[in-house]
């Protein structure tokens, strides 16, 4: 992710950093710690530091490579978007490894020059995950405290606020689910308990109850 981001991203962009004393060689690193014990604790630490400087932030996976075409690209886009939008929630990058209109396997029509017809289209959707997503300091809700589907009920709670979210047609690489591990289950069942205590109404919708 570093390496991409040194030689793609402009160097006057600044960089939070946490859980790293990595300094990159071509634009100022805001080192921060990360003792954070879920993803919503770990992103809502590090926004609350960049907001503090900037009210444009783009969020990212620490398992991202950008391409170098991503940056720019989602540059345009979210310009593009402020124009047209009222209230912008989420822009987020497609990738190898996401779920729904941001994976790139779920492209629509024909081939064109080995990308989907529908990869070349801006989508809008109720939830995205944040791997690489730009947002503003005015329109930020944090993260609930759990692992998966912290990014789910954030997106909810803005979307609720008005706030719309769309998928880029930039793309970044993903690894994916080095953190929490690819036990599916376990991460539902790790978060399962706070939803039904704090969200009740969610549960319902995601938890099926056994007769």
């Amino acid at each position: 992710m570093l390496a991409s981001i040194t030689f793609y991203v402009p160097e006057d962009v600044t960089v939070f950093l946490a859980g790293s004393d990595i300094v990159l060689p071509r634009h100022r690193t805001v080192n921060l710690p990360n003792p954070a014990k879920n993803f919503g604790e770990a992103y809502n630490a590090a926004m609350v530091a960049a907001y503090q400087e900037f009210d444009e932030v783009v969020i990212a996976n620490d398992d991202v490579v950008l391409t170098p075409y991503t940056w720019p690209t989602l540059a345009k886009e979210v310009s593009q978007l402020k124009r047209q939008i009222k209230d912008l929630g989420y822009v987020a990058c497609r990738s190898d490894y996401a779920r729904g209109y941001q994976n790139i396997r779920a492209g629509e029509g024909p081939m064109s020059f080995f990308r989907y017809e529908s990869e070349h289209k801006i989508i809008e959707v109720d939830v995205i995950a944040p791997i690489f997503a730009y947002i503003q300091k005015k329109d930020w809700i944090s993260f609930p405290p759990i692992n998966w589907y912290s990014d789910d009920i954030q997106c909810l709670d803005m979307k609720s606020t008005g706030q719309r979210h769309f998928v880029s047609t930039a793309y970044v690489h993903h690894v994916g689910s080095v953190t929490c591990g690819k036990d599916g289950l376990k991460c539902i069942r790790d978060a399962q308990p706070w939803i039904e205590e704090n969200r009740p109404e969610l549960a319902k919708l995601w938890f099926k109850k056994k007769d």
